[in-house]
């Protein structure tokens, strides 16, 4: 899969802006899977996995000063969320075809 925007963008992107949760030592990084991991997956269904090799957004925080949270999403859900915050569409369906 080719990147479709900088990993700044990535990075700058919030997907948990607006949670009522305390966040503190907060680290977001863009890194390459050495093994697989399953993606936090932004629409509720966490049914697909981040391969090796591929790039993921990786967010570690401390979380209401109770536990820490580690995130990992893989950049297809992180493209879906920034098009939804930005009104933007890529004319692929969820599984990537073509729409017509």
């Amino acid at each position: 899969m080719t990147q479709k925007r900088p990993d700044s963008e990535y990075i700058s992107a919030d997907p948990f802006f607006g949670d009522e949760s305390e966040l503190t030592c907060r680290n977001v990084a863009i890194k390459t899977a050495r093994k697989k991991h399953t993606c936090f997956s932004l629409n509720g269904k966490q049914d697909h996995e981040i391969s090796p090799g591929d790039r993921y957004r990786h967010e570690t925080a401390r979380v209401d000063g109770s536990f820490w949270g580690s995130y990992k999403i893989c950049l297809k859900c992180m493209d879906r969320f920034i098009d939804d915050m930005t009104g933007e569409s890529d004319d692929e369906d969820e599984i990537g075809r073509q729409m017509p």
